[in-house]
């Protein structure tokens, strides 16, 4: 997802207007593909190179089995028109972010321009703020490309009627807190939400294959979160998305992350902030594995272990301002190592207990009361 194209500023006068809207998309589909060429699901490690994908081996689970949780009460969460993670703003700045705000209330209002401070500003925004940040305007709505942005002011276009949108906006907007308030509660800390939703992933949704072969033909395919969570399926770049989507939603400050491997794999994951400590989060991997916890509150020393994916080489949030940034954030918070590699078995919310089988089958019980 993060290649040479992404660098582009797409300000350039002369550029035709054909090859600033296939720039425009492709760096909104890089973006939220987050290195397309290659997510995996637990497959074993491809000794192919380059960008090639090899196809993760299939789930043969059967059955889910759902873990004993405390989950007696539900939660009464709305849903937030704006959510964005503190790193994702850090890097964009608040131009942007005041940009898409306006781009948010121009949709909501039915209108078809709003205020932004420059060409730069809306192409960037409007190439990435809604991708990560708001599933169904990404899903519906685009840039008018050459000539969007005058005077103060920049147009986007509706893919299908106003009315229609809005519909589809209030449908995603239940699909979004149904799922919050039936998988999370009012009185979870940040850390339970996290884990609440990636057990529900794991649970849930399955590795998209059909499309994962297609796009091999179709490097242009779209891919969305809004696709992930409508349809139950995805990819390594959709889940990863729906995933700190949802975090954002429920109060947890999430974004994506992503990079190649050794043997250039790419790969997409989440990237999360919890009591002011980074840690790796691959809801992926999870997916068609019921109650998983590998994956689940990585270091960047355990991110490159299992995968080989290098702090040095990951791009956290975007690359606007840099190619690779993982440098510039730690995540080295050894913590909850030893659910690396477990099987969730129970769950005491109110004790602060999580019970798990580790890789050897053995049983064992994680007490996380000092972190909430």
């Amino acid at each position: 997802m993060y290649n040479p194209v992404g660098k582009i500023y797409l300000k350039e006068k002369q550029r035709d207007i054909y090859m600033k809207k296939k720039l425009i998309n492709l760096i909104s589909i890089l973006i939220l593909t987050c290195y397309i060429a290659g997510c995996t699901v637990s497959a074993p490690k491809s000794t192919e190179t380059g960008n090639s994908e090899s196809a993760p081996a299939e789930s043969t689970a059967t059955e889910s089995t759902e873990a004993t949780t405390t989950t007696e009460a539900r939660g009464h969460f709305e849903f937030k028109p704006v959510v964005i993670s503190t790193i994702f703003r850090d890097i964009m700045g608040e131009d942007m972010y005041e940009a898409y705000c306006n781009y948010v209330k121009a949709i909501q209002n039915g209108e078809d321009s709003f205020e932004v401070k420059s060409e730069k500003a809306y192409d960037w925004m409007i190439g990435q703020f809604p991708a990560q940040l708001n599933p169904v305007y990404f899903e519906y709505t685009e840039s008018n490309y050459g000539g969007a942005f005058k005077n103060g002011r920049a147009t986007f276009q509706y893919k299908i009627p106003k009315e229609e949108l809005a519909a589809k906006e209030k449908d995603f907007e239940k699909l979004v807190t149904d799922i919050l308030n039936e998988n999370l509660r009012d009185d979870y800390s940040d850390f339970e939400k996290a884990l609440a939703l990636y057990l529900y992933f794991s649970n849930t949704y399955t590795y998209d294959y059909d499309s994962y072969e297609k796009m091999k033909d179709d490097p242009f395919m779209h891919f969305s979160a809004y696709r992930f969570l409508t349809n139950k399926t995805g990819i390594c770049s959709e889940c990863s998305t729906a995933y700190s989507y949802l975090l954002l939603q429920s109060g947890v400050d999430a974004t994506i992350a992503g990079g190649n491997n050794y043997s250039g794999e790419g790969h997409g994951w989440s990237y999360v902030t919890i009591n002011g400590k980074y840690y790796h989060i691959d809801p992926t991997y999870a997916m068609g594995k019921p109650n998983c916890l590998s994956y689940f509150m990585m270091t960047d020393e355990q991110r490159e272990n299992e995968d080989g994916y290098k702090k040095a080489k990951t791009t956290i949030a975007c690359h606007y301002k840099d190619d690779h940034n993982g440098d510039k954030y730690d995540a080295n918070d050894n913590f909850f190592a030893p659910l690396w590699g477990g099987t969730l078995t129970s769950w005491d919310h109110k004790k602060k207990i999580i019970c798990y089988t580790d890789m050897n089958d053995k049983e064992c019980t994680f007490d996380y009361s000092s972190v909430g």
